[in-house]
């Protein structure tokens, strides 16, 4: 379905409670706020008000979403289960085999699948790639790695950086820490979406940590999306002033942070 989420097309449930909602599984500290979690709560918005925690609730495959995309003509960006982490521990292998069977049906189309669990996507690929005889992902297949902090992208682009794939990259938002130094982690990556945390009482994002990113990307060549500043941005220690809740109006960002690039080429 049509997103705005700024850096995608379209959103593609395609794993959903049987009776309705979606269901995740808390991992690190960027799912406290879930927004996922959230939307979930409210019937209204076709939540189930299941807590992303406990056992999972029955579970759904939309096989015929993933069959759709064949007939797809128009090429569109999409982000695949953005309301859970499709290489979750619950998700059959078998659905994910399906999943990916689909993506290669539909070469017109670009799919970004984004995960906190690396080794599981990394495991399952591989499997996927040996049951077809192929050494590398197609490259529409965008393969990615939620991180927020230091502790979680030394953790996780390290299994990222594995993954046969043209196009690998990281999702750092919400963004709760200065990173430091990441050109090390840059060397396998081709594109970083990175944005403060939205929603009420928002942890704190300096645009410090945020300019420190873009300026790194920029050395290493690598592609990068300032996607929102947060609700709750610093700048030198003081609150910065933004137009709208999110702080995702790029106008009002400082100039050095309106950034917002797609890999713009193949890259093996």
């Amino acid at each position: 379905m049509p997103t705005n989420i700024e850096w995608t097309d379209l959103t593609d449930n395609i794993i959903r409670a049987k009776d309705g909602g979606w269901w995740c599984q808390k991992i690190s500290p960027g799912c406290a706020k879930c927004y996922s979690e959230k939307l979930n709560q409210n019937t209204f918005f076709g939540g189930n008000k299941q807590p992303y925690t406990g056992q999972p609730p029955e579970l759904i495959l939309d096989t015929e979403a993933i069959r759709k995309w064949g007939f797809q003509t128009k090429p569109k960006k999409h982000f695949v289960a953005s309301m859970t982490d499709v290489f979750g521990e619950w998700v059959p292998r078998h659905w994910q085999r399906e999943m990916l069977d689909g993506m290669f049906a539909a070469p017109k189309q670009t799919f970004q699948i984004l995960t906190k669990r690396p080794e599981i996507m990394l495991s399952s690929i591989n499997e996927w790639l040996d049951s077809h005889g192929l050494d590398k992902l197609p490259n529409n297949i965008w393969t990615g790695v939620s991180t927020e902090n230091r502790h979680t992208l030394e953790q996780r682009s390290p299994i990222l950086a594995q993954i046969p794939a043209d196009i690998r990259f990281w999702s750092v938002e919400p963004l709760l820490e200065d990173l430091g130094n990441i050109s090390q982690f840059l060397k396998h990556t081709q594109w970083l979406i990175v944005g403060g945390e939205s929603g009420p009482n928002s942890r704190p994002c300096h645009l410090e940590w945020l300019q420190s990113i873009v300026d790194q990307c920029q050395s290493a060549d690598v592609s990068v999306f300032v996607k929102q500043l947060g609700a709750n941005a610093y700048l030198n220690e003081q609150q910065f002033q933004k137009s709208d809740k999110k702080g995702c109006d790029i106008a009002k960002f400082p100039t050095p942070l309106q950034v917002r690039e797609f890999p713009n080429s193949v890259v093996s």
